[in-house]
């Protein structure tokens, strides 16, 4: 049982850290104002690229387990699941939050970072990391 669970970790641990960073940033107190950066729409470039890295890890992670890139395993677990993985968070910055609310153009720009996420992973992978031998 706990090889299992060790195994697991050593295989995701990449896009379990990512996802729990992800949660951590938009759920932590604080708005837009905090920062100095004035570009229109910032926050919305944050959540796509934070959805493109995280996308694109756990896509390296089923990649290196032998998960072929047009599996329907490949696109439930590195589009579909971060879409809603970022739904939820809406979500709950809406309903356990002060400062926060959700916003369903940050639920966009997610969707667009994991599909971008996932694509350049499917042709950038391949090209430049291997498959475990296990």
């Amino acid at each position: 049982m706990m090889d299992n669970i060790l195994r697991f970790f050593r295989h995701y641990g990449l896009s379990i850290c990512v996802a729990l960073t992800i949660l951590y940033l938009c759920m932590m107190p604080g708005n837009d104002s905090n920062f100095d950066i004035k570009i229109p729409n910032m926050d919305k470039y944050v959540h796509a690229v934070m959805y493109f890295v995280l996308s694109f890890t756990i896509s390296l992670n089923l990649y290196q387990e032998y998960t072929k890139y047009k599996s329907m395993t490949m696109v439930m677990w590195a589009v579909v699941i971060p879409i809603l993985f970022g739904g939820l968070i809406e979500v709950m910055q809406d309903k356990f939050t002060v400062s926060r609310t959700g916003d369903a153009l940050d639920l966009l720009a997610d969707a667009i970072g994991a599909i971008l996420g996932y694509l350049f992973a499917s042709w950038f992978v391949p090209r430049h990391f291997k498959q475990n031998e296990n």
